[in-house]
């Protein structure tokens, strides 16, 4: 069956530390500068600039599976381009907890607090990474949800 038969569209998303996804996929939500964005088949094109928060990516359900996931990721800052039934987010940062295990993200919670105790951010990017460690720790609830 083919991409415009199922209605999906390609999803990748590229991070400094290199591509953390590429596949086919029903919808996507992402956080731009402005607000929570969501994306289906065949949207109109657009590049926006990314903000803070929780991208979800819906798993597209194959005829041998019973049930669908969604995949989350942690998206900080970057650009989103949408156009001929490819998103491409470019982000400055992004965290992709599949394959992760729960000891090596409360060790990025932790080392994010360590450095939050420092006291060496201005005030502007302490608030930022207070809001960056709330949504690792949704993220990470999300995800744990999701393997259940």
């Amino acid at each position: 069956m083919s991409s415009t038969q199922r209605k999906t569209f390609r999803c990748v998303v590229i991070a400094p530390a290199g591509k953390l996804l590429d596949g086919e996929t029903s919808s996507v939500v992402f956080p731009a500068h402005d607000g929570q964005i969501g994306v289906q088949y065949n949207h109109i094109p657009m590049l926006c600039n990314l903000g803070l928060g929780i991208m979800e990516v819906k798993s597209v359900p194959w005829d041998t599976e019973a049930l669908a996931h969604s995949s989350f990721l942690l998206i900080d800052g970057g650009l989103g381009l949408v156009g001929q039934n490819l998103l491409t987010i470019i982000a400055s940062d992004a965290i992709y907890l599949h394959g992760m295990k729960g000891e090596q993200v409360e060790t990025m919670l932790e080392n994010a607090k360590k450095k939050l105790a420092a006291g060496t951010y201005t005030p502007d990017h302490r608030t930022h990474e207070l809001r960056k460690i709330s949504f690792l720790t949704q993220l990470m609830h999300k995800s744990e949800n999701v393997m259940k």
